[in-house]
């Protein structure tokens, strides 16, 4: 027995002590392994049934016009109140509107970004707003907007669009009427534009150019570079970002024959808070921004009191306002 005993134990410590098999050169061919008829098959929600086809679906990768697709396609804005109406920075005397004003806006985006499979989206959006002084002559009537958009990002951050926007009541619809003499207030127009925001350093704006075919004919554009400082206001609970942007409004003959220059240029300051806790501010889906804004008109703003015969344009305006913003 005891023979038997160091017999087994010698041929345990020379097979520990055996020199490892040579590994062999070339290239290695592995053979086809199927998981149809084995034991150890994929679980029928990860293989789709077949062998591998989930597996291939998932591995394939993403076309570079979807990158992105988790970002917000639905937003609403509202701006609870602004102490003056204007349109692109131009605002009105009182004569026109006394109170201010408040609007709620909508914007959603197609779940296909990959139109005519060029990365293209579609956007509509809408706006329904209230000028709060009903015996003026922009308060008579509620405010609407309704358009259609279609975009592409041609750089990190940078989307540009071409869009149609019907637009009724408001500063338009009141010159379009007078341009005219009928009682319609509609203004459409297409306008091309260019967007950057880059959240990371912080930089953004916008370009666009209108070209007005109904209602009122000319065109008009609208310039706005600005940056966000990140962390401006710290606290235990609460931080605070501070958005500085600055915006020209020039136009050409879209407020009437003869008026030609600058609408209007304006100065924006405002307050982006956010929650440590996520609740709202920047990554979350709720925003509020409050804002102060000082605008001047340009030379435009004599040319349609003299084709009117009176001021409805202010030379000055100092705006306070309230943005409150949901992203879906």
């Amino acid at each position: 027995m005891m023979k038997k005993v160091l017999l087994c134990v010698s041929a345990g410590v020379a097979a520990a002590l055996e020199s490892p098999p040579s590994i062999p050169e070339g290239n290695i061919t592995y053979d086809e392994v199927s998981y149809q008829n084995g034991g150890s098959e994929l679980p029928a929600d990860f293989a789709g049934g077949s062998s591998g086809a989930g597996y291939d679906a998932m591995a394939t990768s993403v076309p570079s016009s979807n990158v992105g697709s988790s970002s917000p396609r639905t937003v609403v804005d509202l701006l609870l109140y602004a102490s003056d109406y204007q349109v692109r920075g131009m605002g009105v005397t009182n004569d026109l509107s006394r109170y201010g004003t408040s609007n709620l806006y909508l914007s959603h985006i197609f779940a296909n970004r990959n139109l005519f499979n060029k990365g293209i989206q579609q956007r509509v959006h809408g706006l329904a707003g209230v000028i709060w002084d009903a015996s003026c002559p922009l308060g008579d009537i509620m405010q609407f907007e309704l358009g259609y958009a279609v975009g592409k990002e041609v750089l990190p951050n940078l989307t540009v669009e071409l869009g149609y926007n019907f637009r009724r009541g408001g500063l338009e619809g009141y010159m379009a009427k007078w341009h005219d003499g009928s009682s319609h207030r509609g203004e459409q127009d297409l306008v091309l534009s260019a967007v950057y925001n880059d959240y990371q350093k912080g930089f953004f704006g916008h370009a666009e150019l209108g070209a007005g075919f109904y209602g009122l004919t000319g065109f008009f554009m609208d310039f706005e570079a600005g940056y966000r400082f990140a962390d401006v206001i710290k606290s235990p609970r609460l931080g605070g970002d501070v958005e500085v942007s600055f915006g020209v409004a020039p136009s050409f003959s879209y407020w009437g024959t003869g008026v030609e220059g600058l609408d209007a240029c304006r100065l924006k300051v405002a307050l982006v808070p956010y929650s440590h806790t996520g609740t709202f501010g920047r990554d979350a889906r709720t925003k509020i921004k409050p804002w102060v804004q000082v605008s001047w008109t340009g030379n435009n703003a004599r040319k349609i009191t003299r084709n009117l015969g009176y001021t409805p344009v202010d030379h000055f305006q100092f705006t306070l306002g309230v943005d409150v913003g949901w992203r879906f």
